[in-house]
């Protein structure tokens, strides 16, 4: 055995080394493709890859008016709103009105049971009629005491009491109008009519219950739609140029957008401005009045106000979307008539509404890159796929 193991491995140890290291060898391959991924073979760029024109959308630099707003965060208020309460206590008969209805001035709404107020109106009546003829004929004792004064034909103590009695009934009879004055009042309450034109809302309250006078839920609400307000609050820091704006033009117009502020839906004007800042906040509350005929606005809704203060005319203007900053300041990429993109430095003004003020380095009717600026460079070509108004 000794001789055997010098003499080197046998054949069949041979043929273990030998599948051993075809199966490593198999190992690393499929470690390396593995690792590699199935990424197939690596595309080489086309040779013009650079000289591809780039696929643009511009717009055209235009001369014309800009107005510079004010934004606030505003929420819709009603001029006025109510809640319709019962003055009087009683069964509610009938309501006139279904929820959500739109009702004028005026309009019936409810009906209270009006038969206690009409016998207390009655009884009241009759007292007065009582008075007015104990009043009447003290009024006539009176005239005979006083004739018969002038002859000194009765003492002048009755008189007196010809007189006295005369006034007493005249008070009675003052306190008697009052009386039926009232029962007419509590009457005409038991009708609850609108006291404005608006929109009604949910019911509290159905027919045949008994209402109080002092119910504090009331029967449901009623809020003016058209016209509707808006109130909104500005910094303290910005109320001098809304002051400046209201000294050049007294009526300032307001929009509101809707909660995404994409939309308009409506314009109107401010129309007050309050006594004094609000100290926690340093704001100043305003209200907008917006007449609201399609009643796109509605109560308790949240809008975004923009208050015109300031307008230029005849400035260039740009959107603001093409603008871009660099080193050297912001600088838009300008396309010639070569279809070509040139870096152009601007100097620029206010902005507003999507658009900004170009003070120098542009001329009206040049197009500028409004998508696509992220593969430009000077001279590069371009490909208009759109142009934007």
């Amino acid at each position: 055995m000794f001789l055997r193991s010098l003499a080197g491995p046998t054949p069949s140890r041979k043929r273990l080394i030998l599948i051993g290291a075809v199966l490593a060898l198999a190992l690393l391959v499929g470690t390396a493709v593995w690792l590699a991924g199935d990424k197939g073979p690596a595309v080489p760029p086309p040779p013009n890859y650079g000289k591809i024109p780039v696929a643009v959308s511009v717009a055209a630099a235009r001369t014309g008016p800009l107005q510079r707003d004010l934004h606030a965060l505003g929420t819709i208020t009603p001029l006025a709103q109510v809640t319709l309460r019962s003055q009087v206590d009683g069964e509610l008969l009938r309501l006139h009105y279904t929820e959500g209805q739109a009702v004028a001035r005026g309009q019936l709404l409810a009906e209270i049971d009006p038969r206690p107020y009409l016998a207390a109106l009655a009884s009241a009546e009759g007292e007065l009629a009582q008075t007015q003829a104990l009043l009447d004929n003290a009024q006539a004792d009176l005239q005979r005491y006083r004739k018969l004064a002038r002859q000194e034909a009765v003492a002048g103590q009755q008189l007196d009491t010809a007189e006295a009695q005369a006034r007493m009934y005249a008070a009675q009879r003052q306190r008697n109008l009052a009386q039926v004055a009232d029962a007419r009042r509590l009457l005409d309450h038991t009708r609850i009519v609108a006291p404005h034109a608006g929109r009604i809302g949910l019911r509290r309250i159905d027919a045949g219950n008994h209402v109080r006078a002092d119910d504090a839920n009331g029967l449901t609400t009623l809020v003016q739609t058209k016209p509707i307000s808006a109130l909104f609050s500005i910094s303290e820091t910005r109320l001098d140029i809304l002051r400046q704006a209201q000294a050049r033009n007294p009526v300032l117009r307001v929009q509101a957008w809707d909660a995404e502020d994409r939309r308009v839906l409506a314009e109107g004007t401010l129309e007050a401005l309050d006594n004094r800042i609000q100290a926690a906040s340093g704001t100043v509350r305003l209200r907008a009045r917006f007449d609201n005929a399609d009643e796109s606005l509605f109560p308790n809704q949240f809008v975004n106000i923009r208050l015109a203060v300031v307008q230029q005319d005849n400035v260039v203007t740009i959107p603001t979307a093409a603008v871009q900053y660099g080193s050297e300041g912001a600088f838009v990429f300008v396309i010639d008539k070569d279809a070509r993109a040139a870096r152009r430095v601007l100097q620029l003004g206010p902005a507003n509404a999507g658009r900004i003020v170009v003070l120098a380095g542009l001329a009206q009717d040049e197009r500028v890159v409004v998508e696509g600026v992220d593969r430009l460079h000077d001279g590069r070509d371009v490909q208009i796929v759109d142009q934007q108004g």
